[in-house]
């Protein structure tokens, strides 16, 4: 197995690509802007069998149309972002009247084209590549297909690609229409779990070695989820407030950082995720009215 760093260690919009090699066949996981441009300059530099994505983001696999493998995959549920942009659109969530905006950066920043001919995989799917064999987990959250996979060699060398688990102080990234913040709490239990000399991240940590080393970063990547939902109930401790409003503050992005674009709607879908858990703890209530002639829904903390 062999990691190729991304520029600085794989921050966005590039990210840490893995190469593994057996004694049958070779395979790339995510495949970054870096990638591309190896790719592009020396096209045999990365002969491989196959493709292989974590989930279906522009970072992830903005290398493709440059390895050009034969094979390319991803879980079933993201697959039909896979096939087309227009598919990737839906599963980033963002209005309509966002696509084009957002459809002009994937497929000229990110190279991302239709890939009609990619295939899905479940859980537990297996890719033997001659003493090396690498295993998809599915480990949704992040995106509704989003896997890591666990390498092992003959040597008995673990090593698992967390993909968009990406451990970073920014925490867990659940913005899309078919995220999910209980499904990501539930995956970081199920990924801490895994034991294995090596962990490779697509963005900023790079490689982590030891399995108490990584146990503890995920502990610490894992207290984001808390540290937003307080934000949300501080937000509305100084009076009921709309969607709207409590959007326009945000608890994702510090102030001035909101990326264009996509940004907003990530701000959205993520307090939409924390407003509903805090109303099923009995910490906040809806008034379906808002209180006034309006009739926009307002949001205020149970006292």
């Amino acid at each position: 197995m062999t990691v190729l760093f991304g520029h600085e260690q794989g921050k966005y919009p590039d990210g840490n690509s893995v190469l593994v090699r057996g004694a049958q066949g070779a395979l790339v996981i995510d495949p970054s802007l870096s990638v591309h441009g190896l790719a592009s300059q020396a096209s045999n530099a990365l002969a491989v069998d196959m493709v292989l994505l974590t989930h279906m983001h522009e970072d992830h696999a903005a290398g493709v149309s440059a390895v050009r493998a034969p094979r390319v995959a991803v879980h079933v549920d993201d697959l039909p972002a896979l096939h087309s942009v227009e598919g990737l659109m839906r599963l980033y969530g963002l209005p309509s009247a966002d696509w084009g905006q957002m459809t002009e950066l994937v497929t000229e920043r990110f190279h991302i084209a239709d890939c009609p001919h990619g295939e899905g995989f479940t859980d537990g799917a297996e890719w033997d590549l001659g003493g090396v064999v690498v295993r998809a987990v599915h480990a949704p959250g992040h995106t509704a297909g989003h896997s890591v996979f666990v390498i092992e060699s003959d040597t008995g060398t673990r090593s698992v690609v967390t993909g968009d688990i990406d451990l970073s102080t920014f925490g867990p990234y659940y913005g899309d229409a078919a995220s999910s913040l209980d499904a990501f709490e539930s995956t970081l239990a199920t990924v801490r779990a895994i034991e294995a000399d090596h962990y490779v991240t697509f963005h900023h940590k790079g490689v982590v070695d030891g399995h108490s080393a990584f146990a503890a970063a995920v502990d610490q990547y894992g207290v984001v989820f808390g540290r937003r939902h307080e934000s949300l109930l501080a937000l509305l401790e100084s009076g009921p407030q709309t969607l709207e409003t409590l959007v326009e503050h945000g608890i994702v992005y510090r102030a001035g950082t909101r990326p264009p674009v996509f940004g907003t709607s990530v701000e959205r879908r993520t307090i939409e995720q924390h407003l509903a858990r805090a109303i099923e703890r009995g910490e906040v209530t809806m008034d379906a009215t808002g209180g006034n002639d309006s009739g926009v829904p307002r949001y205020r903390v149970v006292r």
